[in-house]
């Protein structure tokens, strides 16, 4: 279904597989549960967006609304439900950790567009949801066989403060690892939000929408701040290797950084949302491609290969089906009514 977004939930798949090779544990049938409950959480998202954001999308994506329309609101919104319910269940039956973050995530997907926090409507928090969407598939990785990972960490911050005493180092440092990827991937999804408002700054300025976009005065200019704030996203890898959080193969994961600038270069050069569209569908791609050697270059485990491969045919499987509501005949729609 095209209001999934099914390519958008690759690199949920990814940062599931990033986060499960931290624990260290083979793969079982909880790894599956997991992945599948971290392709939903950005699946649900979508679906809830497109029911909800029906104001600034009538500007936007005029060809979201009319699947809406067609679909009919009630009908998608049962289905929302349901598909919650089943996430729920599934994440309770897989433990007391994968339980409380779930249920935050739910909570987090449905406050971005809908009352009373909507936190689309507020910059820096804006982002910040809109950032789980890949960091709490990242925490589902861990959750699924938590280990004493969450337990070590508390005693590493316990002991820098007096109050407990130090954990064995070869635990510290696997914890302090996934602390700092786990600040790396907020970050960089954070830059994906803003590079994603920018498409949207016609519209949500239209409907009154404040986003990181819609602060600045002109689409161009929210192009600059975003394809800033993306390349200073992607060097961020960098403390993590020189700190020894990450061993130095990571850095190979950079070579996407040359794409990844001229992409920036053209969003900056987009003259209006249909043409900044086309330039976030291949960031999508280059982001994609970043993540999935991101973690192969950490965890060449056959886990994450397998994980990888599914995420390669998750996506190639969107593009032969057209499964995207950001398609160019929608945006081509929005322009026309322009």
């Amino acid at each position: 279904e095209a209001f999934g977004i099914p390519e958008t939930q690759v690199t949920n798949l990814l940062a599931y597989a990033l986060g499960f090779s931290y624990t260290g544990a083979p793969a079982s049938m909880r790894t599956l549960a997991g992945a599948v409950l971290a392709c939903c959480i950005g699946f649900a998202a979508n679906i809830h967006n497109a029911a909800v954001e029906l104001e600034e999308d009538s500007h936007n994506l005029p060809g979201r609304v009319w699947l809406v329309a067609k679909c009919g609101l009630g009908r998608l919104m049962s289905f929302w439900r349901l598909l919650i319910v089943g996430m729920l269940l599934t994440a309770f039956a897989l433990g007391p950790h994968f339980a409380v973050f779930m249920s935050l995530a739910v909570v987090g997907l449905h406050q971005y567009s809908a009352p009373p926090v909507r936190s689309k409507g507020r910059p820096l928090l804006g982002l910040w949801v809109f950032a789980q969407t890949v960091v709490f598939p990242f925490l589902f990785g861990w959750t699924t066989e938590p280990g004493r990972m969450l337990e070590v960490l508390l005693s590493v911050i316990g002991s820098q403060l007096g109050s407990a005493d130090a954990p064995p180092a070869a635990a510290a440092h696997a914890s302090l690892r996934y602390l700092g990827m786990w600040f790396f991937i907020s970050l960089w999804f954070m830059a994906k939000g803003a590079f994603k408002n920018v498409p949207d700054f016609a519209g949500d300025r239209a409907a009154n929408v404040r986003t990181s976009a819609t602060l600045c005065s002109s689409q161009q200019q929210a192009a600059r701040v975003a394809a800033g704030a993306t390349l200073a996203a992607y060097l961020m890898l960098v403390p993590l290797v020189a700190l020894g959080l990450e061993a130095p193969r990571a850095l190979f994961a950079l070579i996407w950084l040359g794409p990844v600038a001229v992409n920036c270069q053209r969003l900056v050069a987009a003259q209006d949302g249909r043409a900044a569209n086309a330039v976030l569908r291949v960031d999508m791609r280059l982001s994609t491609a970043f993540l999935a050697s991101l973690t192969l270059l950490i965890a060449p485990t056959p886990a994450s290969l397998a994980m990888v491969g599914a995420a390669a045919l998750l996506l190639q499987g969107s593009d032969w089906l057209g499964l995207d509501s950001r398609r160019e005949v929608d945006t081509a729609r929005a322009a026309r009514a322009a």
